[in-house]
């Protein structure tokens, strides 16, 4: 699967699994297009359940969100501990250990 990394953020690696910057690529998307993905991993995108699933099967991983406003305040949160289940569990996501 091809992937889109950073590492800026808070001093680690981290993959992309969604970017959202000026609202050129419609969310307004089918259930199949959620499970495969959309966009373009160097602009907006997502990168779909199915993937992101086969990422976070294996071992934990480490869930950071970040935002930032119109007027560029930011923010963050943080999950020590992140999976998304497989197809039959309905791709059920699972947190935990917030910071932010």
């Amino acid at each position: 699967m091809q992937v889109y990394c950073v590492t800026k953020s808070d001093g680690g690696a981290w993959t992309i699994i969604q970017r959202r910057q000026d609202g050129s690529v419609s969310f307004n998307r089918s259930w199949n297009e959620y499970k495969t993905g959309f966009g373009n991993p160097s602009g907006e995108f997502w990168l779909g359940l199915e993937s992101i699933h086969r990422l976070t099967n294996q071992e934990a991983r480490t869930l950071r969100v970040e935002l930032e406003d119109w007027e560029g305040r930011q923010g963050y949160a943080e999950y020590s501990g992140f999976s998304v289940g497989d197809a039959t569990a309905q791709y059920n996501l699972a947190v935990s250990g917030y910071t932010g």
